[in-house]
């Protein structure tokens, strides 16, 4: 049984893959200070892994957290840190220092091309949004990076002297509040960032949507995708077992 973590810069994803299915996906916001001991009552109920495969954008002490926790409840346990590379299973990465791609948008790659060879398309909806596509020779063609959803209204709060930062959820049009302005300004620039560079760069065959806000997004495209949140830790698997 292997464990398979991804670390964003706001969330950890993890789930189990047992007899090569994937588990359900559970996620725990880092920035809690008690997140490791909310953790460590979820994997208590584990069956045991053998391997730990994790991935990580955001701090590296909470990867070196994670896996002293996997190594003192599991002292047997192997571990494999995912690392972006310029191939992997048919893919090639257009970046030409291949390292620095971010890993998440490499595995999210890797799933692409596993499961939606041609001309197709990965956008991440996390803290940032990340938008990259591949050919049909497996070829990735670059990609695109802006703030997230709530790094957009986290901006306008912090460089404006009237408007302020809401959680809540509004309908999606023209606004008669300025929470509500905001909330929809976001949305629509999101959408409208991704149908654009869809329309500009690739006849796309697939378009994936992933990430916390992906579900959201998705709603207001007026393209055709799939939502597919675990998308990122079915790149982690597929990583584990190319890299074994």
């Amino acid at each position: 049984m292997k464990l398979l973590i991804d670390i964003g810069n706001t969330r950890i994803k993890w789930c189990v893959e047992k007899n090569e299915v994937l588990g359900k996906g559970n996620v725990i916001v880092h920035q809690q200070t008690d997140f490791i001991q909310q953790i460590q009552l979820a994997w208590l109920n584990l069956d045991t892994p053998n391997i730990l495969v994790i991935s990580c954008v955001s701090n590296q002490q909470i990867v070196e957290q994670l896996i002293s926790l996997a190594e003192t409840l599991w002292p047997n346990i192997k571990v494999m840190v995912a690392k972006s590379t310029a191939q992997a299973g048919g893919l090639s990465n257009a970046y030409p220092k291949a390292n620095t791609l971010g890993v998440d948008r490499w595995l999210g790659l890797i799933a692409l091309q596993y499961f939606y060879s041609g001309n197709s398309c990965v956008v991440d909806c996390g803290t940032a949004i990340t938008i990259d596509m591949i050919n049909q020779q497996g070829q990735h063609l670059g990609g695109l990076i802006c703030p997230g959803l709530q790094l957009m209204k986290q901006s306008l709060s912090a460089g404006t002297a009237r408007l302020s930062n809401s959680d809540q959820h509004f309908d999606v049009g023209l606004a008669n509040s300025t929470e509500s302005a905001i909330y929809s300004g976001a949305l629509y620039a999101a959408a409208g960032l991704i149908e654009k560079s869809i329309a500009d760069f690739s006849t796309c065959q697939t378009v994936v949507i992933t990430g916390g806000d992906g579900g959201i997004i998705a709603k207001h495209l007026n393209l055709d995708c799939i939502v597919d949140t675990d998308f990122i830790l079915k790149g982690l698997s597929l990583y584990s077992k190319q890299r074994a």
